[in-house]
C-alpha cells in the first residue's frame, strides 16, 4: 500500500510540473502577441538587420511569430507529457523524454547564440554598419522603414546620427537634397514641441527650426541634439536580448523540472516493479530450502512405515 501511494504522488507531481510547462507555453504566446502589437518596438529593430539582407519586415517581426510558435509547441509539449505521466508507457514516455530534451538543447542553442554570436541571429549594431547604412538607406525610395526606425530613435533618445550629426553631411539625403535645401539635419534631430506625442517621430515639429539648421555649433546646441544614438540603440538592444534571455532562462528551469521530475518517477516505477517480485522468489526460497521440511518429511515417513511393519507383524499373527 505505501508503494502504491508514493507512485501516485510520484505521478502528481510529473503531471503538475507538465501542466506549468504548458502554462509557460501559453504565457510565451501572450507575449508574442504583445510584441507583435508593439508596433514601436519592432520598427525600431530595424535598425539592428544587418545592411546586406533587407527583409521585407523588421528583425523584430519574425521575433514575434517565433516566439508564438515556440509557445506553441511547448504548450503542446506539456500536454502531451500530462498524457504520459497518466499512461506510464515506456515508448510513450521515452518519446516525451526525447522531444524535451531536444526542444531544451535547441533553447539553450538560442541563448549561447544571442550572447555570443548575435551576429549569426541577424543583430548588428556595429558603429560603421549603422553609420553605411544611415548614409545609404536614410530617406532612400523604399527604405522608409528604416528612416522611420532611425527618426523614433533620435526622438525616443534625444540624440542625432549614429555618432552625431555630422553623419548626415555625407548622406544620400543630404548630397541629393531630398529635403529642403537649408536642412542640415532632419527635424528629428531638433528639439520638438510635440516630443511627449507617442507618433512625435511621424510629424516633428521643431521648437526652433531655423536655430537647428544653423552650422554653428554654439548656437544649434541648445536647439538640437548634438550626441549620436550609437550608445542608445546599443543599450537598448542589450535590455531586448536580457529580456528574452531571463524569459527563456525560467522557461528553461520550468523544463528541466519537468525532465528531471519524469525521469524520477520512471526510476520509481521501476523500483516498484521489480522489488514484488524479488520479495516472492526470496520468500518461495526460504520455503523450499527451510530447516524444518525434510525432517518433517522424514518423520512422516517414519510412521507411516513403522504403520505398515506393525500392520504385517498383526496379520502374520492372525
Amino acid at each position: 500500500m505505501m508503494e502504491s501511494k508514493r507512485l501516485t504522488a510520484a505521478q502528481a507531481f510529473v503531471c503538475c510540473s507538465n501542466i506549468i510547462f504548458m502554462i509557460s507555453g501559453f504565457v510565451l504566446i501572450s507575449l508574442g502577441i504583445l510584441l507583435m502589437i508593439d508596433s514601436n518596438r519592432i520598427l525600431m529593430s530595424r535598425l539592428l538587420g544587418p545592411e546586406e539582407t533587407q527583409l521585407n519586415q523588421p528583425l523584430f517581426y519574425y521575433l514575434a511569430f517565433a516566439i508564438i510558435a515556440v509557445g506553441f509547441l511547448i504548450a503542446i509539449v506539456g500536454l502531451f507529457g500530462c498524457w504520459a505521466s497518466c499512461l506510464y508507457n515506456c515508448c510513450i514516455t521515452a518519446s516525451y523524454v526525447v522531444t524535451l530534451s531536444l526542444l531544451l538543447l535547441g533553447k539553450f542553442t538560442f541563448c549561447v547564440l544571442a550572447v555570443f554570436f548575435p551576429y549569426l541571429l541577424g543583430v548588428d549594431v556595429r558603429p560603421g554598419r549603422l553609420v553605411r547604412a544611415l548614409q545609404r538607406n536614410y530617406a532612400f525610395p523604399g527604405r522608409e522603414q528604416f528612416t522611420a526606425a532611425l527618426d523614433l530613435a533620435q526622438t525616443m533618445f534625444s540624440c542625432c546620427g549614429i555618432n552625431g550629426s555630422s553623419n548626415y553631411g555625407t548622406s544620400w539625403w543630404r548630397l541629393q537634397e531630398v529635403g529642403r535645401r537649408d536642412l542640415v539635419v532632419p527635424f528629428t534631430c531638433c528639439t520638438l514641441n510635440n516630443t511627449n506625442n507617442f507618433e512625435s517621430f511621424l510629424n516633428p515639429i521643431p521648437t526652433d527650426l531655423s536655430t537647428c539648421q544653423t552650422l554653428n555649433p554654439a548656437q544649434h546646441q541648445h536647439a538640437r541634439h548634438t550626441m549620436g544614438c550609437l550608445e542608445m540603440i546599443e543599450e537598448w538592444t542589450q535590455n531586448q536580448a536580457l529580456i528574452l534571455l531571463t524569459i527563456g532562462l525560467i522557461i528553461m528551469i520550468i523544463e528541466i523540472l519537468a525532465l528531471l521530475s519524469t525521469l524520477l518517477a520512471c526510476t520509481k516505477s521501476k523500483s516498484s516493479n521489480t522489488s514484488p517480485s524479488a520479495s516472492v522468489f526470496t520468500s518461495s526460497q526460504t520455503l523450499t530450502h527451510s530447516p524444518f521440511t525434510e525432517p518433517d518429511n522424514d518423520f512422516g515417513l517414519s510412521i507411516e512405515n513403522r504403520m505398515h511393519m506393525s500392520g504385517s507383524t498383526f496379520g502374520g499373527k492372525s
